[in-house]
């Protein structure tokens, strides 16, 4: 298992954190040589340990009357990351891992309150507060740094995805088997839906994941295989993809994100690959390939991007592969 040499930023305690490739590892880009590479892999993780996040005596000793146990990644689904905390939504182990990379701690969190979570799915963090999605409670969860219940949002008949809008404060979820995705403010007021069922513009069949970027709200519209765009107000932008499994077409697509660049990322599940868009939704690259070595999947879902660091959730290898975005003067 490769390791992570984790360095916070110099300038700011709370500076993104700068995650390199070990000096012994093969470099491994796409697209290969002779062509200008643009996607490089950096590492990938299955626990606290890979991450370089070590027990201090007191919690070995806790543990230790305790039987607590720090948890490998079971079906990672999800992943969130902001500044040097990241989270993880694993609903085989019915847990969010989350990991604090300036502390450095882990955690494991399977419950809110009263609740148990039965199968957290979707999860998203804005600053101290994490977002929760439950596909079988059916319940998303907000809770603050200390992971304290400040809101149960509870309107909804399967959420699974979540995308945060930092500007206006709004939180957007996919409700799939409603073909909806419903916003609420900061306070947890609600405020409007999209869509409905259809496949003409701004209606959907099963969304399930979203991204927000550049004050632009991306749906996975997933059983119409394609990927629709939306303003921060919920006005129809774009609509982009077709399916089928040649390059820049889909196949069942799960999760989204988008780099400084503005380029668009989504995970294409069922061919094990991860595609890239410009901003038209035009096709431009694509990465990955069937299997379990660095670089290649089986049935990712969950992306993200930080600081131009692609977090792939690689659910049926059990790890987060970790790329980065090779920007055109680096």
């Amino acid at each position: 298992m490769l390791s992570l040499l984790l360095m916070l930023s110099a300038c700011s305690s709370t500076g993104p954190v700068a995650i390199k490739k070990p000096d012994h590892s093969p470099r491994l880009v796409w697209p290969a040589a002779p062509e200008r590479s643009r996607i490089e892999f950096v590492t990938e993780f299955r626990d606290a340990a890979d991450l370089g996040i070590e027990k201090s005596f007191f919690r070995k000793l806790i543990e230790l009357f305790t039987g607590g146990v720090e948890h490998s990644l079971s079906r990672p689904y999800a992943v969130a990351v902001h500044k040097n905390r990241i989270a993880i939504a694993d609903p085989d182990a019915a847990m969010v891992h989350v990991y604090e990379l300036d502390q450095p701690s882990y955690s494991s969190i399977d419950s809110a309150g009263d609740y148990h979570f039965e199968s957290p799915i979707g999860v998203a963090i804005d600053g101290d507060r994490l977002f929760i999605a439950d596909s079988k409670l059916n319940k998303v969860f907000v809770l603050n740094k200390s992971y304290d219940v400040l809101q149960v949002l509870e309107i909804f008949s399967r959420p699974t995805s979540l995308a945060f809008d930092p500007i206006l404060q709004h939180l957007y979820i996919s409700d799939t088997l409603a073909h909806e995705v419903h916003v609420y403010d900061y306070a947890g007021n609600y405020l409007y839906k999209i869509g409905k069922r259809g496949d003409k513009k701004a209606q959907f069949n099963y969304p399930s994941h979203l991204a927000f970027s550049n004050n632009r709200l991306l749906v996975n519209d997933t059983m119409n295989f394609r990927i629709q765009a939306f303003d921060s107000n919920g006005r129809h932008l774009q609509t982009f993809g077709k399916q089928g499994d040649a390059s820049g077409y889909f196949t069942q697509t799960k999760g989204l994100t988008v780099d400084s660049d503005g380029h668009i990322y989504a995970a294409d599940a069922l061919a094990n690959r991860v595609q890239i868009f410009n901003q038209r939704g035009e096709f431009l690259l694509e990465f990955g390939k069937s299997g379990d070595q660095p670089g290649e999947f089986h049935m990712p879902s969950g992306l993200t991007v930080w600081d131009d660091k692609i977090f792939v959730a690689d659910s049926y290898n059990q790890r987060i592969q970790v790329f980065k975005y090779l920007k055109v003067d680096e």
